[in-house]
């Protein structure tokens, strides 16, 4: 250790300082870019719990083994029958599809995005240190997107991995296997628009929560019930008798607008629950994207001005 180096102070007492062998960083600062990448990654492999402890882990996993097990429920079921020879009889009775799946599902979505959008804002507030990001090459808005599309990404692996499985399930255990993707290959584009809007508008929505909200209790009930309210009032509204008010309403619950998105893009007719609703169904997808472009704005809008 090298000799101290003495101060005086102005009360007359005397300080040292100390060289104990600190060396400066003199490599690549890699940069806003990298350290946006970065946060992206953190924020979606912490939505799924990895590199956290080990409670962090059990809601994620639950969660998305719940998810899975329709898929993987069919896809059994589709063996078993083909062992038969009734494998396609099954595959034309069967509830669950590609149209119905991500509405099977939306449950546990709503779930995961109460559980873990929480985390990714909530925290770094709660413990502050959001200086800590703003101090280097990082901005405020780069925070925020990486954070954002990290927890999307997480979402949109939730939405697609059992779709996936069910896919690769019903195109290998047929014999003819070109002409499986050919009947399956229709579905693919509605599925991934599906999935990028039901991931979009819930975990947009589920970080505009978090984003205003540190205390991860209020965060959790606040987003269940922005995901849940909506759709009953607009139900007790068409109970009431103005089925006008209730259709329009359709539009501000996130839920409704994903039910009707998944009948425009499949081509479907909407669930007997939704009787009153007269609206095009692009009006649905257009309602989907001002959600997923408004909270977005919303949110950076909030760490822009947020205190640190």
């Amino acid at each position: 250790m090298s000799e101290p180096v003495t101060a005086a102070t102005s009360a007359g007492a005397t300080g040292s300082i100390y060289d104990i062998g600190y060396r400066r960083y003199e490599g690549t600062r890699l940069g806003r870019g990298h350290a946006a990448r970065s946060l992206f990654v953190h924020s979606l492999r912490s939505s799924y719990g990895i590199g956290r402890g080990g409670r962090a882990k059990i809601a994620p996993i639950i969660l998305g083994v719940m998810a899975l097990i329709p898929a993987v429920g069919i896809v059994a079921a589709l063996t078993l029958f083909a062992q038969f020879g009734a494998g396609r009889e099954f595959d034309e009775q069967v509830p669950i599809r590609y149209d119905t799946y991500a509405g099977t599902i939306s449950t546990i979505v709503i779930l995961f995005c109460a559980a873990q959008a929480p985390e990714l804002f909530g925290r770094d507030q709660r413990h502050g240190v959001l200086a800590l990001y703003f101090a280097r090459a990082l901005r405020r808005s780069d925070y925020a997107l990486a954070r954002i599309g990290g927890f999307i990404a997480a979402l949109l692996i939730l939405e697609l991995l059992p779709q996936v499985i069910l896919f690769l399930g019903r195109v290998l255990l047929t014999s003819d296997i070109p002409e499986a993707v050919a009947d399956d290959l229709p579905s693919v584009g509605p599925v991934l628009a599906q999935s990028a809007l039901a991931a979009g508008l819930l975990g947009g929505l589920s970080m505009v929560v978090s984003a205003f909200t540190p205390r991860r209790a209020y965060a959790v009930a606040g987003i269940i019930a922005l995901f849940t309210i909506p759709n009953v009032v607009a139900g007790i509204v068409v109970g009431l008798g103005s089925s006008t008010i209730g259709t329009w309403l359709t539009l501000v619950s996130p839920t409704s607008i994903l039910d009707g998105t998944n009948a425009f893009l499949f081509d479907t007719r909407l669930d007997s629950d939704f009787f009153f609703v007269d609206l095009p169904g692009i009006a649905f997808v257009g309602a989907a994207l001002v959600g997923i472009g408004g909270s977005i704005a919303i949110t950076l809008r909030r760490f822009a001005r947020i205190a640190t």
